[in-house]
């Protein structure tokens, strides 16, 4: 993991040094093209939820990254204002330690998210929807059924920043910060005051195709 997370950094350096070395895009418009293209993001996270006596809570990174596809729709031609919509494979990781022991929990999600976008900054909301997750243990692996969790409903707030433009496309860097407003476990899973809300960090590049 760590090994992938030096990699996107240095991906980012050398995409923004190219910019200086490139001729400058010039664009109609003060806002950016109405693209879509493909993304990866790396995460890591914690339940942010209370936990019994005797159970502490820590920070575990997804043991494989998110992918899928980004859409920018531009609002204003004047402004960088426009709606970000993203579909992708979504990774929630987070740790729980308890008598000694390191229980790692692992999920996954098909994410369908929409956020506002103006200069940089994105806020918004993601709707996950449970494929499964399994949770490591000193005994082995213990899996966990998608029947058992709710559909998630995420708050993100973030950034979306372009590294290099051309008239094919963009490179973006983005980051996302996101918490679990809902109990991840349904109601029949009976976890109460205790129902984890997984809270997340996610770095990732994409490259945005022009459609105008």
């Amino acid at each position: 993991m760590k090994r992938l997370l030096a990699i996107l950094v240095l991906f980012s350096a050398f995409s923004i040094n190219s910019i200086a070395q490139s001729p400058e895009f010039a664009r109609e418009s003060n806002n950016y093209l109405m693209g879509i293209g493909p993304v990866i993001g790396f995460k890591m996270g914690v339940n942010a939820a209370e936990v019994p006596d005797g159970v502490k809570n820590g920070v575990a990174a997804a043991a494989m990254p998110d992918f899928g596809a980004q859409f920018y729709m531009p609002f204003d031609p004047e402004n960088k204002m426009g709606l970000i919509i993203d579909a992708v494979y979504a990774n929630y990781p987070y740790l729980l330690k308890t008598g000694g022991a390191e229980l790692t929990d692992r999920f996954q999600y098909f994410g369908l998210g929409a956020n506002f976008f103006l200069s940089g900054f994105t806020v918004g909301f993601n709707f996950g929807f449970p494929l499964g997750g399994e949770r490591s243990t000193p005994a082995g692996e213990l899996e966990i059924d998608a029947a058992q969790l709710n559909t998630m409903i995420e708050f993100r707030i973030g950034g979306n920043f372009t590294l290099n433009e051309s008239n094919f496309g963009r490179l973006v860097l983005f980051i996302n910060a996101g918490y679990q407003i809902n109990g991840q476990y349904t109601d029949e899973m009976n976890q109460g005051t205790y129902n984890p809300h997984p809270a997340s960090l996610q770095l990732g590049l994409g490259y945005i195709l022009n459609l105008q």
